[in-house]
């Protein structure tokens, strides 16, 4: 698990600088996605969490970082709360939701309304779920395989970018 996070910060920050960026961790539990995020120089991060006792839990954890001014905590249904988001786009959008999750085929396209042009949504999800597999899934910068779980980075085009050529496929997975 936590090879499988280092590796997705690193994946991320090889492709986007974490320095003042604005951070929406989904699916949130206690924290830790988001608050290696600020770690790593982001200013803000937005924790969407629908457990109550995981959400105590995180702001226990900023509380005891001294990181609660940069950090808005939200009970809430994280795949209700994209649908709905009408907000200023983020730099990041994390998401490590439940392998089972039925609208996990969807998450791409949920969470990418909710990034900057130029930012990235990274999903953790399992070997069940492919972006990379024709037709790949035009955002998709890359995809690493740890284990039996997936990496996927997406990235928001800027408005009028032209789409991946379908020769051209995302970075392959890549086993560990």
């Amino acid at each position: 698990m936590n090879r499988t996070r280092e590796s997705l910060f690193h994946l991320a920050e090889n492709r986007k600088d974490f320095a003042d960026a604005s951070v929406l961790d989904l699916f949130a539990g206690a924290g830790t996605i988001g608050f290696e995020a600020l770690s790593r120089g982001a200013r803000s991060v937005v924790f969407a969490e629908k457990e109550g006792r995981a959400l105590q839990v995180a702001r226990r954890n900023a509380r005891l970082l001294g990181v609660e001014a940069q950090c808005i905590f939200l009970r809430t249904d994280a795949v209700r709360y994209v649908r709905r988001y009408t907000g200023p786009p983020f730099d990041f959008v994390f998401a490590d939701p439940p392998y089972d999750l039925e609208d996990m085929p969807d998450m791409p396209s949920l969470a990418l309304p909710c990034v900057k042009e130029g930012g990235l949504f990274i999903l953790e999800h399992d070997r069940r779920i492919f972006f990379d597999r024709e037709p790949a899934h035009p955002d998709l910068d890359a995809s690493r395989s740890y284990g039996r779980t997936i990496v996927s980075v997406f990235r928001r085009k800027p408005a009028g970018a032209p789409e991946r050529d379908a020769a051209e496929p995302a970075s392959p997975p890549v086993s560990s």
